[in-house]
């Protein structure tokens, strides 16, 4: 993975038109991405996964750093592709530079922190301060904020979630995990502020997250003129891990649609 001085890092697969792959600091994309990134290579499109590493976490700090790295990739403008706080991020970096992006894709975003919002943020640094002795509470939140009730409620598989966040449960208080709070926190009260983007975008929900909610991404919907939306019913947060295929095929056609028009 390359190193843009100071801005982030990012690695570059296939050949093509540009797509941008936002996430979470914390999610790594090359844990979570390599389905997405296959399905958009093997469609004929250069997919880039960023991974901000900015000395400043507020949004309007990412959303500069991201700008600074999309002028790095060329002057071709690139499709946007961010799940969770990633969308959030191609949000701010579609308001602040439509010369770079055509289009965005949205996975489970937000634009705006609600009551439920403010319990989880506050358990997750109750936790945070609490250290390792409190590693199975956090791993239990973990799992009830990332799947539906029906995939934690098959043994069968649960060794396999398990396995998928366990890493995630740690005590020990990253950088990352700093990083993305700081956001969290900056990251308030931005649906008006959404009704300024004039690219188009497609925003994704999913029926059973419990971590950002489909009710956030129709708000995101909503807010953004001549959007697309489309609900996962049964698909949880996760589902760019766990449902991959459900997750890019629209975005296929929505980058299809607007590279034809």
């Amino acid at each position: 993975m390359e190193n843009l001085a100071s801005v982030g890092r990012y690695e570059t697969f296939g050949r093509g038109r540009p797509v941008v792959i936002l996430s979470n600091p914390q999610a790594d994309p090359a844990w979570w991405a390599g389905p997405l990134v296959t399905a958009l290579t093997g469609a004929g499109y250069r997919a880039v996964t960023f991974v901000h590493t900015g000395p400043a976490y507020d949004p309007e700090s990412v959303a500069r750093d991201v700008s600074t790295f999309l002028d790095h990739l060329g002057p071709e403008p690139v499709r946007l592709l961010g799940w969770s706080q990633g969308a959030a991020i191609a949000q701010e970096v579609a308001l602040l530079r439509p010369d770079r992006v055509v289009a965005a894709a949205l996975i489970a975003g937000y634009g705006r922190q609600g009551a439920v919002d403010e319990v989880l943020q506050q358990a997750w640094q109750t936790l945070d301060a609490a250290g390792p002795d409190l590693d199975p509470v956090r791993l239990a939140m973990l799992l009830l904020t990332s799947y539906p009730a029906a995939d934690l409620s098959h043994d069968e598989t649960f060794d396999a979630i398990l396995a998928g966040v366990s890493h995630w449960s740690s005590g020990t208080v990253s950088e990352a995990r700093l990083r993305s709070r700081a956001f969290i926190h900056g990251y308030r009260h931005r649906l008006k502020a959404l009704h300024d983007i004039r690219i188009p975008c497609l925003v994704l929900g999913f029926g059973q997250d419990t971590d950002t909610f489909a009710r956030r991404a129709r708000e995101v919907a909503a807010a953004i003129p001549d959007s697309r939306y489309l609900e996962l019913p049964d698909a949880g947060h996760l589902a760019p891990v766990t449902r991959p295929a459900e997750v890019i095929d629209p975005i296929l056609t929505f980058f299809a649609d607007i590279d034809a028009a």
